[in-house]
């Protein structure tokens, strides 16, 4: 859908363009449905005119996506052992998928499954495996399974002075995501044969990223916080490279990591780079932590106390000739399921994922302790500190200091305006080019409730060069996928 800011626009656009070939229908004075081709063949010369067409993608309402009533009450109604099942299913499951020989037993468990499968709860998905051995999908709009209770007050002690030293921390990789996905979107970047960055790539994002050495020419390998966040971006597949032009393309989906408080992006994304198998003891780590607080958690009894309050945490058990037993398969030996067999297998496990918390700055450990770090603290609780002010000043600068912005603010700063000093405290400028992006998926009045959540006293000067940059960008604009929700 075509649209211009008044119908006097069409006169000024027709004296430089036939729009008539890619017309399709007037819906209104200022709004006309054209087809797929208009941009490509205008385009240009309407840009070169000074009448450039702003490309504005269409936005759905976002959709509510919270417990069905309908679904509740088909758990409600299902036999307590089917609900178990279900909630032990919801506990491990993974995008909603979960397997079954993990979380039940294939054959003594086969009547509640199969009643949760009856009541639409969950539904098999295409496998080799037998029935009810393979992944289920749990349906959407399930009650959330209830909270597990812990207790782990026995495992607290004092902070001890051997502690190893935190890791890097990561809510500051949060923010180096935010501000390198950011600067990648306003540069198509592109790797050498070897692998690195090209230095036309280098020089571009240095300079977006306020890294003078970087814009300079120095390799991109020398600046270990930003080759991390890039590692972490490959990790979680938010870029894709080009076999053949080796351009690297930002995926969809990091946004959506970084919304939210700092608490919430750094549990997406701890979720993304520990094991699936290990999610569920996550909620157990984070309840120790939280009750330790500024202390310390004694590692063997924390395994004691998990063992005794969610035996299930980690494995369903199965049931042979009057007894539980770990899933196997074949002639593979039958390992009871009780407290040595814990000891056995769910503490490694454990005794890993705490190595890995260490490893992303979480938790600091020693020999048969673990406590949180200041990010940890943030993780378990939920709860920052005080934010302090983001500054804002007449001539569009702006200052930044350490923690007065979300890792998702950050990203939207980021693609408003340009990094002109990265330091303790980061300086930014807001620039028409950066809004003018920024329109292309977001309103101006977005840009401007942003700044003002964060700044105490936003200049009025400010408030009016961004509406009028958005006015003279929003002069004529696309929307591409809006046409048929607005006739």
């Amino acid at each position: 859908m075509l649209e211009v800011a008044r119908p006097e626009l069409w006169a000024e656009l027709e004296a430089v363009v036939d729009l008539a070939p890619h017309v399709e229908e007037e819906l209104s004075p200022t709004r006309r449905l054209v087809g797929p081709r208009l941009l490509s063949s205008v385009g240009t010369p309407l840009r070169q005119a000074g009448l450039a067409v702003l490309v504005k993608a269409s936005r759905q309402p976002p959709v509510a996506t919270g417990p069905s009533e309908a679904l509740a009450e088909a758990v409600a109604a299902q036999p307590l052992r089917a609900r178990r099942l279900l909630q032990r299913a919801q506990r491990h499951a993974r995008d909603g998928v979960v397997l079954g020989s993990r979380v039940w037993d294939p054959v003594f468990d086969g009547s509640p499954v199969r009643s949760l499968q009856g009541a639409g709860l969950i539904e098999a998905l295409s496998s080799e495996l037998e029935p009810l051995w393979g992944p289920f999908r749990l349906v959407e709009g399930l009650p959330a399974p209830p909270p597990v209770v812990y207790d782990f007050s026995e495992a607290v002690m004092p902070r001890v002075d051997d502690l190893s030293e935190p890791g890097a921390s990561l809510s500051q990789l949060l923010h180096d995501l935010a501000s390198l996905t950011a600067a990648l979107s306003h540069h198509r970047p592109r790797r050498t044969l070897a692998g690195s960055l090209d230095l036309a790539t280098v020089r571009r994002v240095g300079k977006r990223l306020g890294e003078e050495r970087m814009a300079a020419g120095e390799t991109f390998e020398r600046f270990p916080r930003w080759a991390r966040a890039l590692r972490v971006m490959e990790l979680l597949g938010a870029v894709s490279m080009d076999p053949i032009s080796r351009e690297l393309a930002l995926e969809p989906g990091l946004e959506e990591v970084l919304e939210g408080t700092t608490a919430q992006a750094m549990g997406r994304l701890v979720r993304r780079l520990i094991d699936g198998d290990l999610h569920a003891a996550l909620p157990a780590v984070k309840a120790a932590l939280a009750e330790a607080g500024d202390g310390a958690v004694d590692e063997m009894i924390f395994v004691e106390e998990l063992c005794a309050q969610h035996r299930d945490v980690l494995h369903g058990p199965w049931h042979r000739d009057g007894r539980d037993i770990y899933p196997a398969g074949g002639d593979a030996e039958a390992l009871p399921f009780d407290d040595e067999g814990f000891e056995r297998i769910e503490a490694r496990q454990i005794h890993g994922l705490l190595k890995r918390l260490d490893r992303l700055g979480l938790v600091v450990r020693a020999d048969g302790v673990f406590a949180s770090t200041s990010d940890g603290r943030v993780w378990a609780t939920g709860e920052g500190g005080a934010m302090p002010p983001v500054w804002v000043t007449s001539d569009l600068g702006m200052t930044v200091p350490p923690g007065s912005v979300t890792p998702w603010e950050r990203y939207q700063l980021e693609q408003l305006g340009r990094c002109t000093r990265r330091d303790v405290v980061d300086t930014y400028a807001l620039d028409r080019k950066g809004l003018e992006r920024w329109l292309a998926s977001h309103e101006v009045d977005e840009a401007l409730e942003l700044l003002a959540r964060r700044c105490p006293g936003l200049p009025s000067t400010v408030r009016q060069t961004l509406e009028d940059w958005a006015r003279s960008a929003e002069r004529v604009v696309l929307r591409v996928g809006a046409a048929v929700a607005e006739r």
